[in-house]
């Protein structure tokens, strides 16, 4: 299973919180109708994020000195159906999760945790959380797990790792804590996994999602890199993560750790970021160029041989998949810093490799 994208949940994110820096008009950006073949719409903004579940699409985009969306679609009907949960001036991307037939969204500035039916906000939006201060988060069906930055300045600060409850008003729960910075980069059915950040050691760590076990060590050889999006994955063999350095890999270590050094499941890679399993399948983005992304798939255990799917992804994020088909967002326009006011972006629905329609 994807940690930031569980099956049978759906969440997406990346490593920083914060959908919004103030709410704008609500009306948010259209999508345009499209004829080529598989691309579900045409967006005037640029796509960071993608979820699917199994009838709609998700995504949070944005215009430089405009602002940006959290928006969704049916997917026989993108332009038709079109839902906008929150309109948007982002300082970063969006990090939002679907699951339970609601769509669940941090809003910055505020730092609350917001929730809408799937079908659209009746109303202004509930807030489930409030007064969450943290750079990075992770759902799963039942909580939102965060780190604490209250106090990250202060000499003596603990670094925490705490989790509230989505479906109904709840305290905030301890999962972890420790002495140094943590990153916290995934769930899965029974841990939460972080990094903890210090000079120049970076280790993957993980505690039970319910708080009372002690702090495993997973690796202690990750490369870690700034500059792009950090993913880990599993299955019920072994853990996945992006090495997502300049001359970065995918990794490994079987599910209960590495005692050792971690194996090279493929690479060198140019900044690997956004990781999906599906069965033996890996998909994963990588930068083939300076701020362009590309989709390649390889096939478990092995990898030995990469089949690149698709270029020019609008950003690392923008990926996601249901049982028959990945989707994604492209644009031929360069994605520098930080480029146009009108960017183009296409979602597209394209069918995985090997798998047989109907």
């Amino acid at each position: 299973m994807k940690i930031r994208t569980l099956i049978p949940l759906l969440a997406t994110s990346l490593t920083m919180l914060g959908c919004a820096a103030k709410v704008l008009d609500l009306d948010g950006p259209a999508i345009e109708a499209s004829d080529e073949p598989g691309v579900l719409g045409i967006q005037h903004e640029l796509v960071e994020n993608i979820a699917a579940d199994g009838q709609r699409l998700y995504w949070a985009g944005y215009r430089p000195n405009v602002g940006g969306a959290l928006q969704g679609c049916q997917k026989e009907d993108c332009a038709a159906t079109l839902v906008t949960y929150d309109t948007l001036n982002p300082t970063s991307a969006c990090t939002f999760s679907v699951q339970g037939g609601e769509v669940y969204w941090i809003r910055g500035g505020t730092q609350e945790l917001m929730a809408c039916p799937i079908a659209g906000c009746n109303g202004s939006p509930r807030v489930v959380a409030s007064q969450l201060s943290s750079d990075s988060g992770e759902f799963d069906g039942n909580r939102f797990y965060f780190h604490d930055l209250n106090g990250a300045n202060d000499p003596n600060y603990q670094g925490s790792i705490y989790s509230v409850p989505l479906r109904q008003p709840g305290q905030r729960q301890l999962v972890a804590s420790g002495p140094d910075r943590l990153f916290l980069v995934g769930v899965d059915d029974v841990y939460v996994y972080w990094l903890t950040i210090n000079d120049g050691y970076r280790p993957l760590s993980r505690a039970r999602k319910d708080g009372t076990s002690a702090v495993e060590t997973v690796a202690n050889d990750v490369k870690f890199g700034w500059s792009g999006a950090f993913t880990i994955t599993t299955n019920p063999t072994a853990i996945y993560w992006t090495n997502n350095v300049l001359a970065g890999s995918i990794n490994r270590c079987p599910l209960a750790g590495c005692s050792g050094a971690s194996e090279t499941v493929t690479g060198p890679l140019r900044n690997p970021h956004t990781l999906l399993l599906d069965g033996s399948e890996l998909y994963y983005v990588y930068e083939a160029s300076g701020h362009e992304y590309a989709l390649a798939a390889c096939s478990l255990p092995t990898c030995g041989e990469s089949l690149p799917l698709f270029e020019r992804l609008t950003a690392p994020g923008a990926l996601a998949m249901d049982d028959d088909y990945l989707y994604l967002a492209t644009t031929e326009q360069e994605l520098g810093y930080y480029r146009s006011d009108d960017v183009i972006s296409r979602i597209r629905r394209l069918p995985k490799p090997n798998r047989k329609l109907p």
